[in-house]
């Protein structure tokens, strides 16, 4: 059996789950009027999901510590599946900007 080629099946499966769940853009606004995450998480995860991955590294140098809540509050605020695996990947994304 080539151990390589069945590696790369759930690789691909997991890397166009991720893709599909990257483009379900999250409606924060909602989640903030409806009182389930404050301002300051609302705000800074607005901002976080569209930099690029050169400003995601300059935000979590300068704002770490802010990112780190803001992950940690929304999953613990928001239950609905869809936005907990987005949440999820951004975390995914976010430790891979660390690798860089």
């Amino acid at each position: 059996h080539d151990l390589n080629g069945v590696a790369a099946v759930p690789t691909n499966i997991i890397a166009a789950k991720a893709a599909e769940v990257r483009a379900n853009l999250v409606n924060w606004q909602s989640y903030l009027q409806s009182q389930m995450i404050s301002t300051e998480d609302c705000e800074f995860i607005k901002k976080f999901e569209v930099a690029n991955s050169e400003e995601k590294q300059m935000i979590l140098t300068k704002e770490g510590h802010q990112c780190a809540k803001t992950f940690l509050n929304l999953m613990a605020h928001i239950s609905k599946e869809q936005t907990v695996q987005y949440i999820l990947t951004l975390i995914d994304d976010t430790l891979q900007v660390g690798k860089l």
